[in-house]
């Protein structure tokens, strides 16, 4: 892989992480609601579902990942089922409830919550199939290119997702008193159970 065409794969890469999207507003409202940390494992469950796919894709799987394409749609319906959940929680939630929590449990929720939602994308490979011809060239493609391949992935999406996840945490510190802390269960709730419901309807 030419340096050239490393660099172009990154910029389209970056771009295509940092476009608004359900998974973009499935951090920042587990930031706002619940702090960096849940935010930043979410953002780590996208980066890992978005390597699952790219890798099918590598692989000249499409095909296959559209024969059993009823996986992906079971879990896009997981995921928003589970957001549409912590939606309706954190909107019934106490004004002086502490919404963080960092156990075990917790943060792999929170990461399941951004795998389902990469995963439950079932177009995100047609896309990544249909970029790489365009950049990079697959006839000279190496083993090590595609494991580059995947870590520019991993990468620009944990690096996009942290940024999401440390603004959305840093705008909770303010929601403190009781009254914005109401506010802000009914401002993440909503946003919550609105972006499962959008990828339920996807």
């Amino acid at each position: 892989m030419t340096l050239a065409a490393f660099l172009a794969y990154c910029a389209a890469i970056t771009l295509a992480a940092a476009t608004p999207g359900p998974a973009m507003f499935a951090v920042i409202t587990n930031g706002v609601s619940r702090g960096f940390v849940r935010a930043f494992m979410a953002g780590i469950g996208v980066a890992a579902g978005d390597a699952v796919l790219v890798t099918l894709a590598l692989l000249g799987l499409v095909a296959l990942a559209q024969t059993f394409e009823w996986v992906f749609h079971l879990l896009k319906y997981a995921g928003a089922a589970y957001l549409v959940f912590l939606g309706v929680r954190i909107w019934r939630a106490a004004a002086s409830q502490s919404a963080e929590s960092r156990t075990p449990q917790a943060l792999s929720r929170s990461f399941f919550l951004g795998a389902s939602i990469a995963l439950g994308n079932p177009k995100a490979i047609l896309f990544h199939a249909s970029i790489m011809p365009l950049i990079l060239n697959l006839n000279t493609l190496t083993f090590s290119d595609g494991l580059l391949v995947v870590a520019v992935v991993i990468s620009v999406n944990i690096l996009t997702m942290s940024l999401y996840a440390a603004l959305a945490g840093r705008a909770s510190n303010w929601f403190k008193t009781p009254r914005r802390m109401r506010l802000m269960n009914r401002f993440a709730g909503s946003a919550m159970i609105g972006t499962g419901a959008l990828i339920a309807a996807r």
